[in-house]
């Protein structure tokens, strides 16, 4: 049951991170795109920077539930290095309930506001395919999607981190006895 549970979240990550990838890249050529028609032909594109943004702020979402995830967010290690066993594993237990916390909220409230702002309409881009606008829901809706992904990268790695603090506690030697002569 864990390890379908580990495949798929590692899976799940994998994709998450191409994805911010991906993003990454197209965001640099519409903003190339942008810079060319402005400077080059004097003629500045009217979606490209709107798109370019909304590209950006998938991009960021997408990323952080990957940091969140690899542990690669900053972190003040001073206090964590110094405990051991179960001391640790409460400090673990607690940034990691503190950032779940925070990250729910987030979902929550990403998700009230994608809701909110459906029929809104992204300035200067229109679907390709029906002429229409394209509603600014689907910016919004990175904040949730990001977020319900970071709470998986989350979830991963404190259970990781876990075992690892209990595994250093049951591997550690144990300590000598010293007896006076």
């Amino acid at each position: 049951m864990l390890a379908a549970l580990s495949s798929i979240e590692s899976f799940l990550m994998r994709w998450t991170l191409r994805a911010a990838m991906a993003l990454l890249v197209l965001t640099c050529c519409v903003s190339l795109y942008q810079v060319v028609t402005r400077f080059v032909f004097e003629e500045p594109s009217t979606w490209s920077e709107v798109t370019a943004r909304s590209l950006n702020i998938w991009m960021v979402y997408l990323g952080v539930a990957v940091a969140f995830r690899t542990g690669a967010l900053m972190a003040v290690e001073f206090l964590f290095n110094r405990l051991h066993g179960g001391a640790r594993v409460v400090l673990i237990v607690a940034i990691s309930g503190l950032s779940l916390g925070v990250l729910l909220v987030m979902a929550w409230y990403g998700w009230d506001m994608a809701v909110r702002v459906r029929f809104q309409m992204l300035a200067g881009v229109d679907n390709p395919f029906t002429g229409e606008g394209i509603s600014i829901a689907l910016v919004y809706a990175a904040v949730p999607v990001g977020s319900v992904l970071a709470i998986v990268g989350l979830l991963a790695r404190t259970a990781e981190q876990i075992r690892e603090a209990l595994h250093a506690r049951a591997s550690a030697p144990a300590p000598q006895e010293v007896y006076e002569v």
